[in-house]
């Protein structure tokens, strides 16, 4: 019996091809790194204390903030379009507008009746990010070489790359790398399994290589939309590429423009299921020019924290490198370009620079760089176009380099409108960045590769050297994982609310809707602590709010309407089931105009057509200024 179930086994492993075996020993490397830097308590789906106390995590509170709006869209009703939640704004808004991950919010709230009362995805989610990180990134280089060393290597450098460390759980969808890593997957192993011959002899792409490109458009805009321009221009790199390397008789034309054409249409038709085009959300914002990449940080391992305490935004440095010194930047908000690849890497860069050279001047060299530029010369025109546009595009029409600005264009208002519906631009360095780490890795790879034939000698040194590097790569960017360690495997405390007087439960049972008087003078968009004391106050009673902090400020589209709304006050319109909460006393309307019983509740002034029992009305108006409460006007949102 023994004997059988082990022959059993063995014809199964001889089943699998020897790459995705590559891709199995990824996804199991870059899980397994996972688990030691977050532990396993994320992964409790019922575990939500870690969401809850983002601000105790990292400084930012986005992480509540996706956690809320999943359970807000949980709690609600189905809508058309399917990604529409109830209560976060006084009209059903997008969850695409929560950054909750929309793709797994929708497959999560199908399965709810099922599912734990309280449940969380965000840990799963992390878990297969860096899984799929490990294992396309194996799948990469396994296409150029089959040695389980380089592949598996390369999976942990992808799994630990300062980039995904950074994003994960601070701002949770936009880790989805992976979705970079298979758009390249799809890109290299294109003529070797999506190529074939049609009958009249002319080439074609398969059908199921349309298939997984849309898929592929479709799940980078229902995980995080700023992957999808990205996606997108990986696959125009493609065309472009084969283009010029067969020549255009010889390229598959219709079935590239079938794909792209596919792609496009699926992902807008997924865009606009999900809500991308519904209700008062502005396509364009600010914060174009400072969102952005400065050309120094590839190598400038300073990270920044952003932190935001009494209206304002703050910036905490923190280097991801134990060697490298910091460098300069034109101010924190180009932590959104941080790229920085690593001391590991920027050795071995260096090092095959050298080797290049020093090959290229050789005697012996038969190869020159004439006939190295002919033979890969879609490659190099294709990767070069593709750094240009991916790196102007993360500089943002302000350049920048250091301290110093390089160029400033002025580019027409409806380009930079366009443009700004990508604000934080700097985001679009990652396609370079994880191409010149797959680069780097296969251009070791091709010369283990070259010497394993006829010099064991060097070729064992080249995997020595490649090894050299892993470990400086860790040493060096080893702050930043024992930093997320620190951060994500401690035991957090149940979330405790700040609003403990008994007049709120009062409230809360005998209201449906939280309004805030009004949301851009209450500062919701900088002040996101404040919005999800109450999403979490008007899910226990389960009440709506007139606007909550979201991706995008709907604060003035929130204003109109609740000024509208106290004119109806005004002329006697009763609303008895509103909470009206007020951000500055001297802005408060007059009782008379409001029909209002104002109330001090834990340092909020609290408006309610209600007498509420015990308590004395805090009745204004007042001056100007108060020692009871600040009156002086937020500082709004100015990146």
């Amino acid at each position: 019996m023994n004997y059988n179930i082990k022959n059993n086994n063995k014809s199964i492993l001889s089943k699998i091809s020897p790459t995705c075996l590559h891709f199995l020993l990824g996804c199991i490397l870059g899980g397994f790194i996972f688990v030691l830097i977050y532990g396993v308590s994320v992964l409790d789906v019922t575990n939500i204390d870690w969401l809850t106390h983002s601000k105790d995590n990292e400084g930012l509170l986005d992480l509540t903030q996706h956690y809320l709006g999943w359970v807000f869209y949980r709690n609600s009703d189905w809508h058309f379009p399917l990604g529409l939640a109830d209560g976060l704004y006084s009209s059903p808004v997008s969850i695409v507008y929560t950054d909750s991950i929309p793709l797994f919010a929708f497959i999560f709230k199908t399965l709810s009746p099922i599912l734990p009362e309280t449940f969380q995805y965000f840990g799963i989610f992390g878990f297969i990010t860096y899984c799929l990180t490990g294992g396309f990134g194996a799948l990469i280089i396994a296409k150029f070489t089959k040695n389980p060393i380089f592949t598996g290597l390369t999976a942990i450098i992808l799994a630990i790359s300062p980039v995904l460390t950074k994003r994960m759980f601070y701002h949770t969808a936009l880790s989805a790398h992976f979705l970079i890593l298979i758009a390249i997957t799809l890109w290299i192993y294109r003529d070797s399994s999506f190529l074939s011959i049609d009958s009249k002899g002319k080439l074609r792409l398969k059908k199921s290589y349309i298939v997984f490109w849309s898929l592929l458009t479709v799940s980078s805009a229902l995980i995080n939309a700023y992957y999808t321009p990205m996606i997108v221009g990986i696959l125009l790199l493609s065309c472009l590429q084969d283009l010029i390397s067969r020549g255009k008789n010889n390229t598959p034309i219709i079935s590239h423009v079938s794909t792209v054409f596919a792609s496009i249409l699926t992902t807008a038709i997924a865009a606009f299921s999900f809500g991308y085009f519904y209700g008062d959300v502005a396509p364009s914002t600010g914060g174009l020019t400072n969102l952005s990449f400065n050309l120094n940080q590839l190598i400038n391992p300073d990270n920044y924290l952003c932190q935001i305490e009494n209206y304002n935004y703050n910036f905490t440095p923190q280097s991801y490198s134990k060697i490298l010194p910091g460098l300069k930047v034109i101010s924190g908000w180009q932590e959104e370009g941080f790229s920085y690849l690593g001391l590991g890497i920027i050795v071995a860069l260096v090092l095959l620079i050298i080797v290049l050279i020093i090959k290229s001047l050789s005697r012996n060299n038969t190869f020159s760089t004439k006939d190295l530029f002919k033979k890969y010369k879609s490659w190099i025109i294709t990767l070069t176009l593709g750094l240009i546009i991916f790196v102007l595009l993360a500089m943002s029409p302000i350049g920048t380099i250091g301290s110093k600005t390089i160029y400033d264009i002025p580019y027409p208002e409806i380009v930079m409108k366009t443009l700004s519906i990508f604000r934080s631009c700097g985001r679009f360095i990652w396609p370079v960045y994880y191409g010149m780490i797959l680069l780097i890795i296969t251009g070791i790879s091709k010369l283990y590769e070259h010497f394993s034939k006829n010099n064991k000698f060097i070729s064992r040194s080249i995997v020595a050297i490649f090894i050299a590097v892993f470990v400086l790569q860790i040493y060096d960017i080893s702050p930043s994982l024992a930093y997320k360690n620190d951060v994500y495997s401690k035991k957090f405390s149940t979330y405790d609310s700040p609003l403990k007087d008994p007049a709120w439960d009062e409230l809360g049972e005998n209201a449906s809707e939280i309004m805030f008087y009004t949301p851009s003078l209450y500062g919701i968009e900088c002040n996101p602590e404040l919005s999800c004391i109450f999403e979490h106050y008007a899910l226990e009673y389960n009440l709506s709010l007139n606007v909550t902090y979201m991706s995008r400020d709907m604060s003035s589209f929130a204003d109109k309407k609740t000024l509208s709304h106290f004119k109806e006050r005004e002329k006697g319109k009763s609303y008895p089931d509103i909470i009206y909460v007020f951000y500055d006393i001297s802005e408060i309307p007059p009782a008379e105009e409001s029909h209002l019983n104002y109330y001090k509740l834990d340092g909020y002034i609290v408006g309610t057509e209600r007498q509420l029992n015990g308590l004395i009305s805090y009745y204004p108006p007042y001056p100007a200024k108060s020692d009871e409460v600040e009156s002086e006007t937020p500082n709004q949102y100015q990146p």
